[in-house]
């Protein structure tokens, strides 16, 4: 299972280990989802990605 992934449409990226409600991961459509590899919140940021405020801090 990947740890980070992001929502396309709006730059933001996701750490599925520590997701909130708040995060609303059930409503992103699968074509509009980014998986990272190296599975990194180093290489999501380096990609122009964003923290989600929710999930990490």
């Amino acid at each position: 299972m990947p740890g980070y992934f992001a929502k396309k449409s709006d730059g933001i990226v996701h750490h599925l280990g520590t997701v909130k409600p708040e995060c609303q991961l059930h409503s992103i459509e699968k074509d509009d989802r980014v998986y990272f590899t190296p599975d990194s919140l180093e290489n999501a940021l380096s990609q122009k990605f964003v923290s989600c405020k929710y999930c990490i801090k």
